[in-house]
C-alpha cells in the first residue's frame, strides 16, 4: 500500500503520510499484513494478529488487495505507487530492518497466487503510471501553452489597450486637425470676402480716380472760363455801376415830383407829421439800447417820449433799399388809411427813415402767447375779441378804396395789443395796394375786378405764408385769409405754427377737441372752441377758392362769439362773489359758460341762456350751437323750473359766503 504522496515523501519518512493509508491500517482485517511503501522504499509494515503464516487468497487480504491493486487509479496513494517513474529500479531502501517486498514475497511462507497478482498490479500500475506521466505531460504542456496563451493574451490586451489609446490620440488629433482646417476654411473665406471687397474699392477707387481727374481737368476748364468771365463781369459791374450811379441822380431828381404825386392822392388832412432826427434822438436818449422793445429783418423798434407822449419809433435801415421801401410803403398805406384796429402812424423822419407809432404797452400777440417777462396769459375772452378784432381790420383792409390793401405778413408778432388788450394790426413794410379796373360783361352791366400783385420774390414768414402765394407768387386778399386762420387755431390751442391745421383737424375728427386747447385760457366753452375751430380749417385751407369769404361767412360767425365772450367777462367782474365752478353743470349756459339767470330751452333739446341763444339766432345762424345740425324752428320755450332751482342754489351760496 502507498504510505503517502509524492510531494509528501521524503528519505526519513517513518509515519504513514497518506490518510486512505491510515485508514486501512486501521480498517484493514486483523487477518491481513499491510506493506506501506513509497517511491519503492518500504516504509512500514502492520503484521496480522493471528499466528497463521498463510492467508487464504480469497480471504479478506485476497480481496482487498485484489480490489486496490486492480485499479490504481482510484486511489491516490496506489496512483502514487504507480506513478514512481523508475519502480523496477527500486533502491534499497536505507533502513535494512525493512525487506524489501520482493523479498518477503520470496518467502516460501507467501501464497504464489498473491505474488503473481501483485506483479500483475504492479504492471497495471507502471502502465497507468506512464499514462498518467503521458497525462502530466500533456497538461504541463496544455498548461504551458494556456500560460504562453494568457500572456500572448494580456501582451494582446495590452496592445488592444495600447491601440485604443493610439487611436484615441489620433481621433483627437484628427478632430483638432478638422476644426483647424474648418478655422482656415473661414479664414479663407474671410480673406477671400475681403480681397473681394478690396478689389471692388480698388476698382471703384480707380473709377472715382478717373472721375475725379476727369472733374478736375472740366474744373481747370470751368476755372479758365470763370477767369474770363470775371474779367466780363467786372467789367459789367463797372457799367452797372455808373448806370446805378445815374439812377440814384435820375431818382433824387423826381423824388420831389412823386411827392407831390402822393400829395395829390391823399388828402392833405391825412398827412403825417414830421418828425427831425435830432428830436427822435432826445426821444430815445441817443437811441439807447435799453429803451429797444422790438428788432425786426429791416430795423429796431425803441420806446420814446416825444411831446409829451410816449410813442413808438422804428429805426429802419438807410443803407437797405428794402429799408426805405418798407419806410415808402409804410407811409403810404398808413397815411391814407384809419381803423380801430390799425396801429396809428403818428409821423415820420424821413432824412433818417424813422417812423413814430402810438405805443401799445400790452406789446405783440406773439410774447403774450409765450408769456414773456412771466406776463399771465390771455384768456380765451380776450382770444375770441382779438380774433374779431382782426377780422375786422382785415375786412376794412381789404375793402379799401380805390385800392385795397393786402397785409402780406399777417402774424402774431405784427398783431399788438393795448393797455385794454384791444388788439392793432401793424407792420405794413411789405403790404401791397391792389389796383382794380373795370371789365365789362354786357352792355347793360359792369364789374369790378381786382387785379392780382405777382413777385417773384415772395416775403413773410413761412409759416404763416399762403401755400398758392409761395407756389405762384399771386399776392391776394386770400393770401391773408389764410394767415388769419393759422392764428385763429394759434389761439385756441397755443401750439406753434407748423402743421397745426393738421393737428386740430385730427383732433376734431376723433371728437376730442378739448384734448389740444389751451388749458391757460381758461375753460374753453364748446360752442365758442368748435365754432372757431371750425372756421379756422376753413380758412387755412390750402386751395385758395375754398377759403370762406371775411365780410360775409367768417364775420357772421366771430362777431356773436365776440359779444357772448364779452357778456360773459362783464358778468364775471360784476358777480365776483359766486364761485360758479361747484355749479351743477345744468346750470352752466354752454355759450356763456355761466350760471344762467334767464333759461330757454331751444329747438335742439339744450337749455341756453336767453340772451345767448338770441344773439346766436340774430347773427343768421339757423344751426343748433352743440350739435351743428339745422333746427326745425327758432322758437325758444322758458325752463322755468331750472330757472327756480338755479335761484335756490344762489340763495345757499350767498348764504354760505356771508357766514
Amino acid at each position: 500500500m502507498g504510505a503517502a504522496a509524492d510531494k509528501h515523501h521524503s528519505k526519513k519518512m517513518n509515519s504513514l503520510k497518506s490518510k486512505t493509508a491510515l485508514r486501512l491500517m486501521e480498517a484493514a482485517a486483523s487477518s491481513c499484513k499491510i506493506w506501506f511503501i513509497c517511491k519503492g522504499h518500504l516504509i512500514c509494515t502492520r503484521p496480522t494478529s493471528t499466528s497463521r503464516s498463510s492467508i487464504d487468497p480469497r480471504g479478506e487480504f485476497g480481496r482487498r488487495s485484489q480490489n486496490s491493486w486492480s485499479d490504481p487509479l482510484r486511489n491516490h496513494d496506489a496512483v502514487t505507487i504507480s506513478g514512481s517513474p523508475m519502480l523496477h529500479q527500486m533502491q534499497e531502501p536505507d533502513d535494512e530492518k525493512f525487506p524489501s517486498p520482493s523479498h518477503e514475497l520470496e518467502n516460501p511462507g507467501i501464497n504464489a497466487n498473491i505474488y503473481d497478482r501483485f506483479t500483475e498490479a504492479l504492471s497495471e500500475a507502471e502502465l497507468s503510471k506512464k499514462e498518467a506521466y503521458e497525462e502530466s505531460t500533456r497538461r504541463r504542456r496544455a498548461e504551458r501553452n494556456m500560460i504562453s496563451a494568457l500572456q500572448k493574451a494580456e501582451e494582446i490586451e495590452n496592445l488592444y489597450q495600447h491601440e485604443i489609446r493610439e487611436r484615441k490620440t489620433i481621433e483627437e488629433t484628427l478632430v483638432r486637425q478638422a476644426q483647424e482646417i474648418e478655422e482656415m476654411k473661414m479664414q479663407h473665406h474671410a480673406i477671400s470676402n475681403e480681397l473681394h471687397d478690396v478689389k471692388e474699392q480698388k476698382l471703384a477707387l480707380e473709377q472715382q480716380i478717373t472721375e475725379m481727374a476727369s472733374a478736375i481737368k472740366d474744373h481747370e476748364e470751368k476755372m479758365v472760363a470763370n477767369k474770363n468771365l470775371l474779367h466780363v463781369l467786372q467789367t459789367d459791374n463797372e457799367k452797372l455801376q455808373q448806370e446805378r450811379d445815374a439812377a440814384v441822380s435820375e431818382a433824387e431828381s423826381l423824388r420831389p415830383k412823386n411827392d407831390q404825386k402822393m400829395s395829390m392822392l391823399l388828402p392833405v388832412e391825412t398827412l403825417n407829421t414830421e418828425f427831425s432826427y435830432f428830436e427822435l434822438q432826445q426821444a430815445t436818449q441817443g437811441f439807447d439800447e435799453g429803451l429797444k422793445i422790438g428788432e425786426g429783418g429791416f430795423g429796431s423798434v425803441y420806446k420814446g417820449f416825444l411831446r409829451n407822449t410816449t410813442v413808438a419809433i422804428k429805426l429802419l435801415n438807410p443803407q437797405s433799399m428794402q429799408g426805405q421801401s418798407e419806410f415808402n410803403q409804410e407811409v403810404a398805406v398808413l397815411s391814407r388809411v384809419r381803423h380801430p384796429n390799425l396801429v396809428t402812424l403818428i409821423g415820420a423822419c424821413r432824412e433818417a427813415f424813422c417812423l413814430v407809432y402810438e405805443f401799445l404797452p400790452n406789446g405783440s400777440l406773439e410774447d403774450r402767447l409765450a408769456c414773456t417777462n412771466n406776463t399771465p396769459p390771455l384768456t380765451w375772452q380776450v382770444r375770441t375779441k382779438i380774433i374779431c378784432d382782426m377780422c375786422s381790420a382785415l375786412i376794412f383792409l381789404h375793402s379799401n378804396q380805390p385800392h385795397p390793401v393786402v397785409h402780406g405778413d399777417l402774424k402774431p408778432g405784427n398783431i399788438l395789443l393795448d393797455a385794454s388788450f384791444v388788439s392793432k394790426l401793424g407792420d405794413f413794410g411789405i403790404c401791397r395796394l391792389l389796383s382794380q379796373s373795370n371789365t365789362a360783361r354786357s352792355n347793360a352791366t359792369r364789374s369790378i375786378t381786382t387785379k392780382l400783385h405777382r413777385t417773384t420774390t415772395p416775403k413773410g414768414t413761412f409759416a404763416y405764408m399762403d401755400p398758392e402765394f409761395l407756389s405762384t407768387g399771386e399776392l391776394t386778399p386770400r393770401s391773408d385769409v389764410y394767415s388769419f386762420g393759422i392764428i385763429i387755431l394759434r389761439l385756441l390751442t397755443g401750439r406753434p405754427p407748423k402743421r397745426i391745421a393738421e393737428v386740430v383737424e385730427d383732433a376734431m375728427e376723433r371728437g376730442e377737441l378739448h384734448a389740444i386747447l389751451d388749458p391757460t385760457a381758461g375753460s374753453w366753452p364748446f360752442v365758442q372752441a368748435n365754432q372757431l375751430a371750425h372756421i379756422g380749417l376753413r380758412c387755412a385751407e390750402m386751395s385758395r377758392r375754398r377759403r370762406p369769404d371775411l365780410a360775409g361767412d367768417v364775420w357772421k360767425v366771430v362777431e356773436p362769439l365776440m359779444k357772448a365772450a364779452s357778456l360773459t367777462a362783464g358778468r364775471l367782474s360784476l358777480a365776483p362773489s359766486l364761485d360758479n365752478t361747484h355749479a351743477p353743470s345744468y346750470f352752466v349756459c354752454p355759450i356763456f359758460q355761466e350760471v344762467m339767470t334767464d333759461p330757454h330751452v331751444a329747438a335742439d333739446g339744450f337749455t341756453y341762456e336767453a340772451e345767448a341763444i338770441m344773439g346766436w339766432l340774430d347773427s343768421g345762424h339757423d344751426t343748433s350751437p352743440m350739435t351743428n345740425l339745422k333746427l326745425e324752428h327758432c322758437e325758444l320755450t322758458p325752463n322755468r323750473a331750472l330757472r327756480s332751482a338755479i335761484l335756490e342754489w344762489q340763495q345757499q351760496q350767498q348764504l354760505q359766503h356771508r357766514t
